[in-house]
């Protein structure tokens, strides 16, 4: 199946790879179908397309990439709607929101995408978790490093 994509031009991909959000994605209700496709080989980055506008691309990352401890629970109904019997089913990934400098680049850890790779289907949730941030910069940990090595240097 042929697909033009906002950041990639067109490309073939196969029925199989499209995932569907029942619901669609808050904001984006109406587009329900979406296929990720990687950044470039060696980049953490992901970018989820819209099957039907070319121009509806989110890019995401996983979260495992910016910080070890995060974690979540899903409800018994999302589990279900989503089809997971396991862990290793699912996929979750954050939304990135890019910013003018590289360093005021953001991810939305309060309001993961779960998808169950099996059964090719997404949610993005809404947690109810005052601890993850809208806004976490994801170069934060990186600026913290070169800060604390120059320091060292001095």
């Amino acid at each position: 199946m042929e697909l033009m994509t906002r950041d990639f031009g067109k490309i073939e991909i196969e029925k199989d790879q499209i995932i569907n959000f029942k619901g669609g994605l808050p904001g984006f209700e109406e587009y329900r179908e979406f296929v990720l496709l990687p950044f470039a080989d060696d980049s953490p980055f992901i970018i989820m397309q819209s099957i039907v506008n070319p121009e509806l691309a989110f890019i995401t990352i996983e979260p495992r990439n910016l910080i070890s401890d995060y974690e979540f629970e899903i409800s018994d109904k999302k589990e279900k709607e989503l089809k997971i019997n396991s862990i290793e089913e699912i996929l979750v990934l954050n939304i990135i929101t890019l910013k003018n400098k590289i360093e005021n680049i953001t991810a939305n850890l309060s309001a993961p995408i779960i998808i169950n790779l099996k059964e090719r289907l997404g949610s993005q949730i809404i947690l109810d978790n005052h601890k993850l941030s809208v806004r976490y910069p994801i170069f934060a940990e990186a600026e913290q490093q070169s800060a604390q090595l120059e320091e060292v240097s001095e």
